[in-house]
């Protein structure tokens, strides 16, 4: 279980922690103000085949998380694809460790 406490300052820095590991849990804020956890994965290998997206561009993920601040992860639990407002999130933990997030609104990639 995790149990190192770090900061994530960026988008990108968040996107690498997600995309190293089997799965992550996370915590956000829904838009209508309720909290939401959930348990999510970018591996490939944890997603069912008919939910694979057919071409990633990853030069398209990484402008639509600086443009609009939105993180597209696979939710395991209900076996869809969501979109995160990155600004939205409070802590991300991985298999090692648990990550805040800081002030997101006044960060810049």
């Amino acid at each position: 279980m995790a149990d190192t406490e770090e900061k994530i300052d960026s988008a990108i820095k968040f996107w690498e922690k997600v995309i190293k590991e089997p799965s992550v849990s996370l915590k956000f804020i829904k838009k209508d103000g309720s909290t939401r956890y959930m348990k999510g994965t970018l591996n490939f290998t944890k997603i069912p085949k008919e939910k694979i997206p057919k071409g990633v561009n990853v030069a398209n993920i990484l402008k639509l998380m600086k443009e609009k601040g939105i993180i597209h992860i696979f939710d395991l639990e209900k076996k869809e694809w969501r979109s995160v407002p990155f600004q939205a999130v409070e802590w991300l933990k991985t298999s090692s460790k648990v990550y805040k997030l800081k002030e997101m609104r006044s960060m810049m990639l």
